[in-house]
């Protein structure tokens, strides 16, 4: 079961969104349901945020919510405060967040959008793609899995801290403690890269806004979480998708993705942490040692023989392509620019195309 908080203004996409939910395990509870829009916040009693963080750490304990959805507008509302303020206030309580956004349209840098809200806002929430919360087949279908997903992994992590307590000891950084969650110690050298962002995923809470929190387990469970998807995940590196450890493998993602043998193969180098749910991960030193096993081609597996592949790169001593971050397109390493420096050093697999760089200019900034 799966218990989410939906904090939107409009009721047709409450109602929609529950619709989606029918007979799936998961319930989303409205705004009025559990009172949001009757709560009356004094503004003479604090900061509003910090009476929202009050009032939220009930409703989640009242509800057992896992999951807070919150929209990302909220002006046709009135009763309901403005969606900083909840993400505010979700953040002092520990609650794991998905925000969207409705409405706009697909443009031709499909994932500029999606990059740029997770490197604003990935310590305080996870994206959902618009095309999730859009009326249309994919929402239908794919919505309430991916929260449940998410839901998954960030009570996988909460659940590994629990079990190991003296990981929330401040001896232990951040990459130790993913590392231990993940069950091998040895992968947190694989997270230094990723340590930069360290201050602003794991920043503490206010002093005074203590009593808030639901559990400095959960507080942590859900900082790790947000690092894990919004920074590892994303920017990636120890742990590739599903289209670019093909193209790590350098072979064309668009057939391997629709090749049964291919993906088969690849199934031994499967990540099966927190997230796993969401979408295929895979492990690159697994993925190396998968073409070692082909002499360092991966086409040339016996498992591959008759499969219609084609290599990224055409170069016969190339061994690995990219995918870029940005356009999605698989690229050679002639293709791809340097990389900006949001881009995370740890990110070794992540690039961009070096016109799509060019086509951005400021916005490359990030």
């Amino acid at each position: 079961m799966c218990n989410v908080l939906i904090i939107e203004d409009q009721a047709d996409t409450i109602d929609k969104f529950k619709g989606y939910a029918a007979n799936t395990g998961l319930t989303f509870f409205s705004p009025a349901e559990v009172g949001l829009t009757t709560t009356q916040m004094d503004r003479e009693g604090g900061a509003i945020e910090e009476q929202l963080a009050e009032f939220l750490k009930g409703t989640i304990r009242d509800y057992a919510i896992d999951l807070v959805l919150l929209d990302s507008d909220l002006a046709r509302q009135p009763e309901l405060q403005s969606h900083s303020s909840y993400k505010a206030a979700l953040r002092d309580v520990g609650m794991p967040v998905c925000r969207y956004q409705k409405g706009g349209r697909s443009v031709n840098l499909a994932m500029l959008p999606q990059l740029q809200r997770t490197i604003r806002d990935g310590a305080s929430a996870i994206w959902i793609p618009r095309v999730f919360v859009s009326t249309g087949p994919e929402a239908e279908e794919k919505l309430v899995p991916r929260l449940k997903a998410i839901s998954t992994a960030f009570k996988s992590i909460e659940a590994a801290l629990d079990a190991q307590p003296k990981l929330l000891e401040k001896q232990h950084s951040p990459t130790d403690v993913l590392a231990a969650v993940l069950g091998d110690g040895n992968l947190s050298y694989e997270f230094l890269g990723y340590a930069g962002q360290n201050l602003t995923f794991f920043a503490k809470p206010e002093e005074d806004s203590e009593e808030h929190l639901i559990s400095e387990t959960k507080r942590y469970a859900t900082q790790l979480g947000y690092w894990l998807f919004n920074y590892i995940l994303m920017f990636q590196g120890p742990i590739l998708s599903q289209s670019a450890a093909a193209a790590f493998l350098n072979v064309e993602p668009d057939e391997a993705i629709h090749c049964d043998p291919f993906r088969h193969l690849l199934d031994e180098a499967r990540y099966d942490g927190p997230f796993s749910e969401v979408e295929p991960y895979y492990w690159r030193t697994k993925l190396v040692d998968l073409a070692a096993t082909a002499g360092g081609d991966i086409i040339n597996h016996e498992r591959l023989q008759g499969a219609k592949l084609t290599r990224v790169d055409q170069d016969p001593d190339a061994v690995q392509a990219f995918v870029c971050m940005i356009s999605g397109e698989a690229i050679t390493q002639d293709q791809a620019a340097p990389n900006p420096d949001w881009v995370p050093t740890g990110a070794s697999e992540a690039r961009i195309k070096e016109e799509v760089l060019d086509e951005l200019g400021p916005l490359a900034g990030i």
